[in-house]
């Protein structure tokens, strides 16, 4: 496991936020050759990929070499690896490669992508799906413990919400309204609705609406003609996008009358996923995790969205969400991961495979 610890704190000393991932997608091919992979090579992403095994059935593990800005130093105290990426999401990456490099067996295929940009536009798992693939099953590493396994991810869509008024001085503000007070009124409605359509105590089921950027006035005495919004919508399992989206432009249809101009505009969605919970892959994954770590299997849902959900939805294959590290530490300063915990995500991950294949054959 030596050979795995190092290989994390290799990858976490290579600054490699979104669009400046090349110098770390050369060393892991140069690394994952050495550790005996096939195929090893790059894509018009900047994607790595590489192969151990052969035979069905064709499982694909997929973790990003991007993290978010900031420069973290990278220590080791103890149990704990400090440095940016080592929960989110390196230490769940490099978990795959050393798990499928130490563990498979040559009746499984293991195709290890480690993708680029998926904290911006997601180009590199974008790119991974339009070059096809015929994966049976879909592992994608993000941090939760490696006694958890993310069944289901909620779906996400943003929108652009302008309100134009007249506007006018603000010393008779009663005779103009206001576009950034009228925005707020078509938010506080908008949240009505989700509030209607969720389920008590489990954000997870719920829809949630944030306002995260807002822009509106020119002047300290003058009241907004224009106000320019974006909002995070998040949608949970059994509601689609397409739902959701209607019942916001019919807020906005029914607010926009006499002074007052409001349209919406969405950018492409992304559906809400849940394994079936009859998949083979978390039955792998039970069976690995009680057989390995001597511990009870804990199915987590995701109040985010992942990249599994685009694969699940296109590709049509089983997706779950597996990788060390605790994810309230995401994207902080303080972001560490138990070196225990990172090398069982690696025993998890490399008794999978052979559960994939036992449960396969009916045993």
């Amino acid at each position: 496991m030596e050979e795995a610890v190092q290989l994390l704190l290799d990858t976490l000393r290579i600054y490699s936020p979104t669009n400046q991932e090349a110098e770390l997608s050369a060393v892991l091919q140069e690394r994952m050759r050495s550790m005996g992979f096939a195929r090893v090579r790059t894509d018009r992403a900047g994607n790595t990929l590489g192969e151990v095994g052969t035979g069905k059935p064709h499982l694909l593990l997929c973790g990003h070499m991007d993290t978010v800005p900031g420069v973290l130093e990278v220590r080791q105290e103890g149990d704990r690896i400090y440095g940016r990426g080592a929960v989110d999401a390196k230490s769940p990456m490099c978990a795959m490669i050393s798990a499928a490099a130490s563990f498979v067996k040559k009746d499984i295929r293991v195709t290890v992508a480690c993708v680029t940009r998926e904290e911006g536009d997601s180009l590199g798992v974008n790119t991974l799906i339009d070059d096809g693939g015929d994966y049976d099953y879909a592992v994608f590493g993000e941090p939760g413990g490696a006694h958890k396994i993310a069944v289901g991810h909620r779906g996400r869509v943003e929108a652009k919400l302008i309100v134009k008024t007249p506007g006018g001085h603000a010393a008779s503000s009663w005779t103009r309204p206001s576009a950034v007070d009228e925005t707020m009124a078509a938010l506080a409605e908008m949240r009505s609705y989700a509030r209607k359509n969720r389920t008590n105590d489990d954000h997870y089921r719920s829809i949630d609406i944030s306002l995260t950027m807002i822009k509106g006035g020119t002047f300290s005495n003058v009241v907004p003609n224009v106000c320019e919004s974006t909002l995070d919508i998040r949608i949970p399992p059994g509601t689609t996008s397409e739902e959701v989206m209607e019942g916001l432009r019919a807020i906005v249809s029914s607010r926009t009358s006499g002074e007052v101009r409001m349209e919406i505009a969405f950018e492409v969605p992304t559906e809400p996923y849940e394994t079936p919970s009859d998949s083979l892959l978390i039955r792998a994954f039970q069976r690995s995790i009680i057989k390995g770590l001597s511990a009870k299997p804990s199915m987590t849902h995701k109040t985010g969205t992942g990249d599994m959900n685009t694969l699940a939805h296109r590709l049509g294959v089983e997706c779950v969400t597996y990788g060390p590290g605790d994810s309230r530490l995401e994207h902080t300063k303080g972001e560490f991961v138990e070196v225990s915990d990172y090398l069982d995500s690696v025993k998890v991950l490399g008794g999978v495979f052979g559960e994939l294949k036992t449960i396969e054959r009916g045993n």
